[in-house]
């Protein structure tokens, strides 16, 4: 369950209660003095000194947004805040004022919006995805500056296709084909972005040559969200480096994802297990590892990452 504000309440109320409980044991301050560090962490992160919120990895950080009750978006909203996310990926198909309003109210925290959206579906048939951008754009030239959109984050995956095993060639050719019209054919959109498995090694028709897959989308894409869902920040690199070396030599920004939902595949994926102070200590540590990339962080999802143990 969410932490609600009666839990808020008496974690508060313990946490000055202890603290009235020090000053009358003969440990009260002057009144100019400081609190220290432990003690500013325990009132920023509810009384656990040594925990603070925010992952301070000081790269762009996003986290996706997929169904999140209406009534949580304000508490989500202020957690992305003081965790620094710098941007959302907003699943919607809802064009309406309340949307506009999330897009405002993100943008007073410094956040920028993305629409959300894929379906492995759109790879063979376009109908959909047209359907949707033709929503979008309409959107996007309708609504004042502070409520639109920054771009589109796509994430379709050509591997959830159930004939995916026996006519993977196919469908990746038909990947590529997708996503090489999507960014011609909605240039003006703002940013297009893709997210991606890291193992895209596939060799694919681009441009009339004979490509890696990985190369291709990253081309073509704004920015690639490669899935280096893995559970510390060595094996996040590991997988991911051909595309971050790749990117780099185009001059492009490529964000490494965690995962914070537990997984059928094993521990190794996500930090479900271990909590948010670990993979924070570790998502610090890809600065060393990524070197001069152009690189940020992206936390899949907000919902669980919310909810992940400390």
């Amino acid at each position: 369950m969410y932490k609600n504000q009666t839990q808020q309440a008496v974690k508060t109320g313990a946490l000055f209660c202890f603290l009235a409980a020090l000053l009358l044991a003969g440990c009260k301050k002057n009144a100019g003095d400081v609190l220290s560090s432990s003690e500013a962490d325990a009132l920023r992160t509810g009384g656990k000194p040594g925990n603070p919120l925010v992952p301070g990895i000081n790269k762009p950080l996003g986290t996706w947004w997929w169904s999140v009750n209406k009534k949580d978006w304000d508490s989500y909203l202020n957690f992305a805040q003081q965790n620094g996310v710098t941007e959302i990926y907003f699943s919607t198909v809802d064009f309406s004022e309340t949307t506009a309003g999330f897009i405002e109210k993100a943008a007073g925290k410094g956040i920028r919006v993305f629409l959300l959206a894929g379906s492995y579906v759109w790879i063979s048939d376009r109908t959909g995805f047209i359907n949707l951008m033709s929503k979008y754009t309409q959107y996007q030239n309708t609504a004042a500056s502070t409520k639109r959109f920054a771009g589109i984050h796509l994430d379709v995956e050509p591997h959830q296709d159930p004939t995916f095993s026996t006519r993977r060639a196919i469908i990746m050719q038909q990947y590529i084909d997708f996503v090489s019209w999507v960014t011609s054919q909605y240039a003006g959109a703002g940013n297009i972005d893709f997210d991606i498995p890291f193992w895209l090694d596939d060799i694919v028709s681009y441009n009339g040559q004979s490509r890696v897959l990985y190369e291709a989308v990253i081309s073509e894409a704004t920015r690639v969200f490669i899935m280096s869902y893995r559970d510390t920040a060595e094996k996040m690199y590991d997988v991911s480096k051909e595309e971050i070396t790749y990117a780099l030599s185009l001059n492009k920004q490529i964000f490494l994802g965690a995962e914070t939902a537990p997984s059928s595949e094993g521990d190794v994926v996500s930090y479900a297990e271990e909590g948010k102070t670990y993979m924070y200590t570790e998502l610090k540590k890809l600065s060393t590892l990524c070197g001069s990339a152009d690189y940020g962080v992206s936390i899949h999802h907000i919902s669980t990452w919310y909810k992940l143990k400390n």
